[in-house]
């Protein structure tokens, strides 16, 4: 159905393309929205506000330069694209599923390059390809590879936006910029009424509309962060209303293709008017790439339920484990490390680049029990994984990471250090201990380390949560909370909502 849909816009655009040129902007063929000052504004000096406005946003959130590589999706004619690689001497590719419009591009640029070649000057850095922008994945392979994307218009022609969008995330880099101007449709296929189905979406074959919500949401949705968002209703009302005016000299000819243009016009600048549709601009970033490394490779472990969810917003993941297999997929690792051993947490930290989380989660080892039941290999191992393990880890930790210009955050799950049960009070000395270590990492190496203690409750589904109901009685699982509850927590201190230090949170909500 999409390659269809696609072959159907294709030919139409390809088909349109000579009154666009003719009617709608004759000397740079622009095909966008206009953005008006005031209402006197022409067509021509709309068209470039609304361009300039694109760009000077884009450059607030990351400046284009030398080094930029920017994607022009729905590139047209190119002229935007080559303005801007030759402003600012950076390379630029467009895709357009228009051949007429992506032969205009190249032939275009071609005449520059040859002008520039005469004054001995540098040819200008652009390319262009014809493709679906439904299918990025197939022209453009390599993850990561552009500073800046921006698209005018043209998104609401893509058949599958939710792979569009998934491939723009894909193919920024860390803290590129997406910014994009595009139509809206605010009703529901009852609302819009036969003329309108036939002259707004049928005629260019406006494919799987977008309110603003889900546009907004969808964004979101692939990760990247939206840092402003503009409704402009009314600029495209100004722009339909003069473009239909524009028309009317054509109308007189037997070419029914201008009335046919001439009523779109009418019938978009109606439909914006009563917000049945709207235009409206979205500047995003991709979020800087963050590493976490946490505890808790088994299946069932919080750790691995909370690196899937850091996953899923772009995080790369070591997760580690004394039993962990070797595992390496896109932004995710496996590793195999014993933290209470030197020479184990060495040979870890030589294949981590960069660190801004790291989660410990370790159990306090089998030294639960009264005295007379505790053990010395018990109490031995309790303090291997806590206290040694610690200690190995903020070791490392400062070696390698100590000239980072924001400090790690080093986050604790343990029991809350308070009295305990007769049963529990070995377990209750590692909790205090542990409490005292995290506050002397925040007196004392503050530059380098945020620590945080985050008092965990009994959480099931867990790999030692439900170890633990088991020994102690199905009773206690009624006492258990959901992993999310960490993830909340968690979120709070990623986002600086608390200080370093002892976390406290009532109890209904830990």
């Amino acid at each position: 159905m999409t390659k269809y849909s696609e072959k159907i816009t294709r030919e139409k655009f390809n088909f349109l393309k000579k009154y666009y040129d003719e009617t709608w902007d004759k000397s740079e063929h622009t095909l966008h929205v206009g953005l008006f000052k005031n209402n006197h504004d022409s067509l021509s000096t709309a068209y470039r506000q609304a361009t300039d406005h694109l760009i000077e946003e884009t450059n607030k959130l990351l400046p284009i330069d030398k080094n930029s590589i920017i994607l022009d999706i729905g590139c047209g004619t190119g002229r935007t694209l080559v303005e801007l690689c030759l402003k600012y001497n950076c390379q630029g590719v467009g895709i357009d599923i228009s051949d007429e419009q992506i032969n205009d591009a190249t032939s275009y640029t071609q005449k520059m390059n040859e002008k520039r070649a005469k004054q001995n000057l540098p040819a200008i850095n652009t390319r262009f390809v014809r493709g679906s922008r439904s299918d990025l994945q197939k022209r453009f392979k390599k993850d990561e590879q552009f500073t800046h994307i921006i698209s005018q218009d043209a998104i609401l022609l893509v058949s599958d936006k939710q792979s569009l969008f998934n491939n723009i995330a894909r193919l920024l880099k860390p803290g590129g910029v997406f910014s994009v101007a595009d139509f809206l449709s605010e009703s529901d296929k009852s609302q819009v009424t036969k003329k309108e189905n036939k002259l707004i979406y049928k005629l260019v074959n406006w494919d799987k509309p977008l309110s603003f919500e889900s546009y907004e949401n969808i964004l979101t949705d692939v990760g990247l962060n939206i840092v402003k968002s503009e409704k402009r209703n009314t600029d495209m009302v100004l722009t339909y209303n003069k473009l239909a005016n524009r028309l009317e000299k054509y109308t007189k000819s037997k070419d029914k293709t201008y009335s046919e243009l001439r009523d779109r016009y009418k019938s978009i600048a109606q439909s914006a008017k009563n917000n049945k549709m709207g235009w409206a601009l979205f500047f995003t970033q991709k979020p800087e790439k963050k590493t976490a490394l946490i505890a808790g490779s088994k299946q069932k472990s919080i750790g691995r339920f909370l690196a899937n969810k850091l996953h899923r917003e772009g995080w790369e993941i070591w997760l580690y484990g004394r039993s962990a297999n070797k595992i390496d997929r896109p932004n995710w690792h496996e590793r195999k490390c014993d933290i209470s051993d030197e020479n184990s947490v060495s040979k870890l930290f030589g294949e981590i680049k960069d660190l801004d989380l790291a989660l410990m989660l370790a159990d306090s080892g089998p030294a639960h029990g009264e005295i007379k039941e505790l053990t010395q290999q018990g109490m031995k191992d309790s303090v291997n994984a806590k206290f040694i393990g610690s200690v190995l880890l903020t070791k490392e930790f400062e070696r390698k990471f100590s000239k980072r210009k924001k400090p790690i955050k080093l986050v604790w799950c343990a029991g809350k250090p308070s009295k305990k049960s007769k049963n529990l009070i070995f377990y209750g000395i590692v909790n205090s201990g542990l409490d005292s270590y995290i506050e002397s990492l925040n007196e004392h190496y503050n530059k380098i380390f945020q620590a945080y203690y985050l008092p965990t409750p009994l959480i099931s589904p867990s790999t030692l949560g439900d170890k633990f109901i088991e020994e102690a009685g199905s009773d206690l699982k009624k006492l258990a909370k959901s992993p999310e509850v960490i993830e909340k927590k968690l979120k709070l201190i990623l986002d600086d909502k608390v200080k370093p230090g002892m976390l406290k949170f009532d109890e209904d909500t830990l």
